[in-house]
């Protein structure tokens, strides 16, 4: 009889612990509202519509590429399933270089830190991200240089300088596919904020860049076989 009502007692006991686990299983899993994503635009290619108070002949921009240091990490808010409205810091280096008489050179640069407001929108299996908004960012370094038949003549740079805008705002597009992302800026007020400063009174920027955006979507699908096949 003693062990007759121990059986009872496990099978009870097992009969509680089975449907604990059946209740867990079926409950539904906690979506996040927030996750995290890289914003590594790594490569931005640069082109700057200018006007000179000047009349040189020949004077003309040059394309800047720039490798280093462009970075940054976004913010985003699973409104949706496929509609994530996002924020962020990114640091960039932007900036312009125009020469004039094929002889003089000058080359601009500043670095800053901002903060993009936008939202994403994905395709039903992730694959593919597309992306709009305005951007507010801060100049903190202004450096420039001065080339004379390619000799580098004169170097110099501020922190938070009175010659560019202390602010740069602009309004952007992309798309990343499988993590490989394209984005476009076009940059709504003028670089220098001193039309007395320098030979160019006006000057916007427009970049395109290529980089990466790599959140929990592109992990996933980053996953090999064999660590897939390992879990």
């Amino acid at each position: 009889m003693k062990y007759l009502l121990q059986i009872c007692l496990m099978m009870m006991l097992s009969s509680i612990t089975l449907q604990a686990q059946d209740k867990v299983e079926d409950a539904p899993l906690k979506k996040k509202k927030f996750s995290y994503s890289s914003g590594i635009e790594a490569s931005i290619l640069q082109f700057a519509r200018i006007s000179s108070t000047l009349k040189t002949v020949g004077l003309k921009t040059i394309p800047r590429y720039t490798y280093f240091f462009n970075t940054g990490v976004d913010l985003n808010y699973h409104a949706t399933n496929s509609l994530h409205p996002f924020t962020g810091l990114h640091i960039k280096n932007l900036g312009m270089i125009y020469q004039y008489d094929d002889s003089i050179k000058h080359k601009y640069r500043v670095y800053t830190l901002g903060a993009p407001l936008g939202i994403k929108w994905y395709t039903k299996n992730k694959k593919l991200m597309v992306k709009a908004g305005v951007d507010a960012a801060l100049a903190f370094n202004f450096k420039w240089k001065h080339f004379l038949n390619d000799k580098k003549v004169f170097k110099s740079n501020e922190f938070f300088s009175d010659k560019t805008n202390l602010l740069f705002t602009s309004v952007f597009a992309g798309f990343s596919y499988s993590g490989f992302a394209v984005s476009g800026n076009f940059y709504l007020n003028e670089f220098f904020s001193n039309k007395n400063w320098g030979s160019v009174n006006n000057a916007q920027l427009i970049t395109v860049s290529f980089g990466f955006n790599l959140d929990e979507n592109t992990l996933k699908m980053k996953k090999s076989p064999v660590a897939k096949s390992a879990q």
